[in-house]
């Protein structure tokens, strides 16, 4: 299945929850204007307020070296990243935000981290969009752009509905539609790799290594403050930061309704799911991933057996292109 890409995604101005779902249902990414302003989020998040508020909780940092974004081997596996080192959410900002160039040798980010476990004090500064009728898991990002390093999150999809809102600064988002998965370049027969990443880094173009993959298809989003950014389930997206900035992403579940409202969302679980259970061959991560991230699908009978059948002739068409 391949969804055509377009040179501009649609925006909408605080829809109301039908008007929001009327565009959800394409299956498309789009913006939405004039919902986030009115937070205490977008009006008192300062470096000062939030280290006031809660600058001695230990948040979980990810260290990068310098070269990281050099070696496409990195971006799909997990042996590309060091363990989390945690440190006081004040020595973070102070650091690494407001001192970030003495830090030339290493990267850092503070990465995808449960909102409300994290940073309990400032929850009361946001607010659910509540668009999809169901709880989300909220998600904090708070990165910066320097000489050096430049905060980056590498090709993947979510196997989620994502709400990304941008609170303070810009960040860059390339989004590509989910086409044909392997042309994405994931790591299916590495143990250590991440099945919903991609080697590829979109900002490098390597047609040598990756002929397959569909650079003509790039949307680019400039993502301002007070805007938020709907990223449908499975669709690929690469991240930087283009000056200091805090992100929150709001991800729901997926649920089977939508895959009977959303335009090609069946179809494209259909293209990912055999040959991400072809991977549990090879990593135990991929198979417990399958499991969690299907298991609502894999629950019902006729779905289980067009993805067996499906999964049957990835695994053939695989083992042809070893022979």
């Amino acid at each position: 299945m391949k969804v055509a890409a377009t040179e501009s995604i649609p925006k909408i101005k605080n829809p109301s929850t039908e008007e929001f779902l009327e565009i959800w249902k394409q299956y498309q990414p789009f913006l939405v204007e004039d919902v986030v302003n009115h937070w205490g989020a977008s009006n008192n998040w300062s470096n000062d307020y939030l280290i006031k508020q809660c600058g001695n909780n230990l948040i979980p940092i990810q260290f990068f070296k310098k070269d990281f974004l050099k070696d496409y081997h990195n971006f799909a596996c997990e042996d590309g990243y060091s363990p989390p080192k945690e440190i006081k959410f004040k020595d973070y900002i102070k650091d690494y935000i407001e001192d970030r160039e003495k830090n030339y040798d290493l990267g850092c980010y503070l990465y995808q981290v449960d909102f409300e476990e994290y940073l309990p004090e400032i929850v009361g500064d946001i607010t659910d969009p509540g668009y999809l009728n169901r709880n989300p898991l909220v998600q904090f990002w708070f990165g910066y752009s320097s000489k050096d390093f430049t905060s980056t999150t590498a090709l993947h999809f979510d196997a989620a509905h994502n709400t990304f809102v941008q609170i303070r600064g810009r960040k860059r988002i390339l989004l590509f539609p989910p086409s044909n998965y392997l042309s994405f370049y994931p790591p299916l027969k590495d143990n250590s790799g991440f099945g919903h990443h991609s080697k590829v880094n979109p900002d490098i173009p390597n047609l040598e290594l990756f002929p397959k993959f569909p650079w003509e298809e790039k949307i680019e989003v400039i993502l301002q403050p007070g805007e938020m950014l709907y990223i449908p389930p499975f669709w690929w997206h690469h991240v930087t930061a283009v000056d200091e900035n805090i992100s929150l992403s709001f991800f729901y579940d997926i649920e089977m309704g939508d895959i009977l409202k959303q335009k090609n969302l069946l179809s494209t679980i259909f293209n990912i799911v055999p040959h991400y259970l072809y991977r549990s061959f090879y990593s135990r991560e991929a198979l417990g991933n399958t499991i969690s991230m299907f298991k609502s699908l894999l629950s019902l009978g006729s779905f289980t057996k067009e993805i067996r059948e499906n999964t049957e002739q990835s695994i053939r068409e695989n083992n042809s292109n070893n022979k």
